[in-house]
């Protein structure tokens, strides 16, 4: 009689804030299945302390959580590598970098998977629930030149998100002005120049009208939470928003998550990052 060997992939924590054992381990292992870590629970298969537990049973800060299972963790897809940057796609609810909930995120990831000649860096950020397009560079001198190009807006940004109602008119370009509240973890749009505000400027494009459309944005300025809270702003709130959206229509149409994706990066001839001049990347949404 043959025996396959099994083998279990196994995946530990530890605690940075109270919360209950599945939340936590959804939020610290995002690129495993929730289906998974719910079977390894009622198969005792995750130990919090070196004890097994069958419930979900609270956690604290400290604790050391081991999970054991059969499924294979989701890989974060790279869609471009050379010696200056790597280009991935990342999925929802990822942050990118340091959170106080979590210790996984892209950096770290990056940290982990590039060879150890490199050392990487963040030029941009995605929110912890957008996904899609993310650059990443591997050593001090790329980090310099594509920060450099993301501040004077030299790379060319898009996005597909689903909102609520249709914007009137179909194409537009935006300017209101945003200020944010570190605290809160939130921003506020304004019709006009306030105290400690800065510009946003968002162009968009209807690209299915409806009691939901989809749109195309493309972003002239990089704030916090811009196409979210200027897309509210204007009356068309995206799905999926639970800080800036419709939480009712957001149940009424099923959207458990946020429908925002980074579906492109382009680099001009005058990028400063020589390896990525006149350079294309290009993705489709998952919704």
């Amino acid at each position: 009689m043959l025996w396959e060997e099994v083998i279990l992939s196994r995946f530990e924590i530890v605690v940075k804030r109270n919360g209950l054992l599945l939340s936590t381990l959804e939020r610290e292992l995002p690129l495993l299945p929730p289906a998974a870590i719910r079977k390894a629970l009622k198969t005792k298969d995750i130990r919090v302390n070196g004890q097994k537990v069958q419930d979900n049973v609270p956690l604290r800060p400290g604790d050391s959580v081991l999970l054991y299972t059969l499924a294979k963790a989701q890989q974060i897809p790279v869609l471009f590598e050379n010696d200056d940057c790597i280009i991935i796609n990342k999925p929802a609810g990822i942050s990118a970098d340091e959170e106080e909930s979590s210790g996984f995120n892209v950096l770290t990831w990056a940290q982990d998977c590039l060879d150890s000649s490199s050392q990487p860096f963040l030029v941009h950020r995605l929110d912890n629930q957008t996904s899609g397009l993310m650059v990443i560079a591997k050593h001090k001198a790329a980090e310099e030149a594509l920060s450099q190009a993301f501040k004077d807006n030299q790379v060319e940004k898009e996005y597909v998100c689903e909102i609520l109602g249709s914007p009137k008119p179909p194409l537009g370009v935006v300017t209101n002005w945003l200020t944010k509240d570190s605290a809160a973890g939130r921003v506020k749009v304004h019709h006009q120049q306030v105290s400690g505000s800065k510009q946003i400027i968002t162009e968009y494009a209807v690209l299915v009208a409806g009691q939901v459309s989809r749109l195309l944005v493309r972003l002239h300025t990089g704030r916090t939470h811009q196409i979210r809270a200027h897309m509210a702003f204007l009356g068309h709130p995206l799905l999926g928003d639970d800080v800036y959206g419709d939480r009712d229509a957001n149940k009424t149409y099923k959207a458990r998550s946020l429908r925002l994706c980074a579906t492109r990066l382009g680099f001009p001839a005058s990028c400063p990052l020589i390896s990525l001049r006149g350079k294309q990347f290009s993705i489709a949404p998952p919704f």
